[in-house]
């Protein structure tokens, strides 16, 4: 078996160089080896998730024909979606408004309600999976699958305050 010596040239004042040789270089490539392997396998493992670009790249959301929204969906609801606090407004033509708050970040985007599907204007989407007067819980199915409660809230109480002015307007 041959090992690879190293050996690096340190210049010094006079034109003599020396030699050193350093064995921990030998270690150093086998970090990196399993620190690539690690990344390549984690990447693969995230490449079987579903990933919100895919839909906000293939935008669907104006081709998308709303239909009228339950009666049960149909008013203001507020809930937690991660950090983010979220609200939706629907009417019963299903159409609506969607807002969301989190630290210095306050949107509101355009919604459609089609099949039991809520879709927002950045193209992506939540699965309705349940809807009573007073519990809305969605699904977003990106990344393992993230749920999210709602309750109703029309007096905008649990909104943020950018969300309350924006959907009591």
């Amino acid at each position: 078996m041959t090992k690879t010596v190293y050996l690096y040239a340190l210049p010094f004042l006079t034109k003599e160089y020396t030699f050193i040789y350093l064995p921990h270089i030998e270690g150093l490539k086998g970090i990196l080896m399993k620190i690539k392997i690690i990344g390549l396998t984690i990447l693969l493992a995230l490449a079987g998730c579903a990933s919100p670009l895919n839909d906000m790249l293939n935008n669907k959301f104006v081709s998308i024909t709303p239909q009228l929204t339950p009666e049960s969906l149909v008013g203001i609801w507020s809930g937690n979606m991660g950090p983010y606090l979220t609200s939706f407004s629907f009417r019963g033509d299903g159409y609506g408004i969607f807002c969301y708050s989190y630290a210095t970040a306050d949107v509101t985007q355009k919604v459609k309600y089609s099949n039991n599907i809520i879709y927002i204007q950045d193209g992506t989407k939540l699965e309705i999976e349940v809807s009573t007067n007073d519990l809305l819980v969605v699904n977003a199915n990106y990344f393992g699958s993230n749920k999210s409660t709602f309750y109703r809230d029309k007096d905008l109480k649990e909104a943020s305050q950018f969300c309350a002015k924006k959907l009591s307007s």
